[in-house]
């Protein structure tokens, strides 16, 4: 890929996460996404034929790039519980490092964008879904309960969202006791 195209679209990508974490999804037009980004009108939509591919292309690169950085430091040799327990920690830093794509995160999951792409995640497994491959392979090979798989994602994501809203609010970080203490808890409740 051009690497001019790649610039202009993590632009594109960054004033839309702005401006959406600002105003909400309604009120971030294509218009001011541009002008933000600094780039024509025409230019967005010769990247993005919609609003909603926009959306939908922002959320795939979100998720890469958390991905990348939550799965790519740990270590593939260790034990699945310490796998577990370090992606785990991972998320919840990367989170309270990245807010821009933790806000975006949150409302796009509540919005009717994800409605499109939320039953072929679940369904079919999405390759991109490297967490539900995770826990998916922690049940087949018996470190985790027989579980279904949306159970154990609300378990994992569930605890690590409301810690990080929780830091938000208070305007603090958790302690390493505080994180260790809370992956402890949702390991003890999905362990085998």
């Amino acid at each position: 890929m051009n690497i001019q195209l790649t610039e202009k679209k993590e632009q594109i990508f960054f004033s839309t996460l702005k401006l959406i974490n600002t105003h909400g999804f309604h009120g971030s037009p294509m218009s001011k996404i541009a002008k933000d980004a600094d780039v024509a009108v025409g230019s967005i939509y010769h990247y993005f034929p919609s609003k909603e591919d926009l959306i939908l292309e922002l959320y795939w690169y979100c998720k890469e790039k958390l991905n990348n950085q939550v799965f790519s430091a740990v270590d593939p040799t260790l034990a699945y519980e310490k796998k577990f327990k370090q992606i785990w920690r991972n998320l919840v830093l990367y989170y309270l490092d990245n807010l821009d794509h933790f806000g975006f995160l949150e409302q796009f999951y509540g919005s009717p964008f994800y409605e499109g792409i939320r039953n072929n995640i679940f369904q079919q497994k999405s390759e991109r879904n490297v967490l539900l491959h995770f826990l998916d392979e922690g049940v087949r090979l018996k470190h985790l309960k027989d579980l279904n798989v949306r159970l154990l994602i609300s378990a994992y994501l569930g605890v690590a969202i409301s810690l990080v809203r929780g830091c938000l609010y208070e305007k603090s970080k958790p302690t390493d006791q505080e994180i260790e203490t809370m992956v402890d808890i949702i390991w003890n409740g999905v362990k085998k």
